[in-house]
């Protein structure tokens, strides 16, 4: 157990560590570290890395279009695990970079494409070792990466039929009114839709409703007739 001394003298070095001194260890201090504001975790990367990752993440979100904290969680995690494949990608090109600046000397040929092809086996065979984990690493995100992507989706397409039918249920309820020359509040029924999206779906589902019993062949005949006159 610590002295009472002991404590003492490490609340007085804590006081003087108070972080980074020189202008480059703020900034590299202030600048890489950075809490994720969706999962709250802290990650170190460079500024160039976070700014690429950042807009990949951002593009995967908007095309995955979540909603709610289980769906945001999981479209998260799709395009984290879809940047770190794209690494693993980019991890193997630059392995073979690696191989080509260290062991290229050692292949005695002055044919530029048949050494490019033998010194990549050499790497190949050199860093097996390496390419196999990745290669494992690899095939355990795409899998990671197609479960929470078919979690989401059937999430998504639970949540947009009881939304459907929470709507049906609106548009019942409002005509309803209508008839009767009431207002209505679908807030009262439990509904999160306002009246003018309710409104909105009752003159689509009017105008579909006509545009089934038009009869196009006919409308384009007499369109072709009038502009043959």
């Amino acid at each position: 157990m610590l002295t009472e001394k002991q404590l003492a003298a490490n609340r007085r070095n804590a006081q003087l560590s108070t972080g980074p001194k020189t202008e480059e260890g703020k900034r590299r201090s202030s600048l890489n570290a950075h809490r994720h504001n969706l999962t709250g975790q802290v990650t170190v990367m460079t500024d160039e890395d976070r700014a690429a990752h950042d807009r990949f993440s951002a593009a995967i979100l908007q095309d995955l279009a979540p909603e709610g904290a289980v769906e945001l969680q999981l479209a998260q995690t799709i395009a984290t695990d879809s940047w770190r494949l794209n690494r693993i990608a980019a991890i193997e090109d630059n392995l073979f970079a690696l191989g080509f600046s260290e062991h290229g000397r050692d292949i005695d040929t002055d044919h530029p494409e048949v050494h490019a092809a033998l010194t990549a086996a050499k790497v190949f065979t050199l860093e097996a070792k390496s390419f196999q984990l990745l290669s494992l690493y690899e095939q355990r995100l795409n899998r990671a990466v197609q479960k929470n992507l078919a979690m989401l989706q059937d999430l998504q397409a639970k949540r947009k039929a009881e939304r459907q039918a929470q709507m049906e249920q609106a548009k019942r309820l409002h005509l309803v009114n209508e008839i009767k020359g009431l207002p209505y509040e679908p807030t009262k029924d439990g509904f999160v839709f306002s009246n003018e999206q309710i409104r909105a779906a009752i003159d689509r589902d009017r105008r579909l409703e006509r545009a089934q019993h038009l009869d196009f062949r006919r409308h384009k005949h007499q369109k072709t007739h009038a502009q043959a006159a």
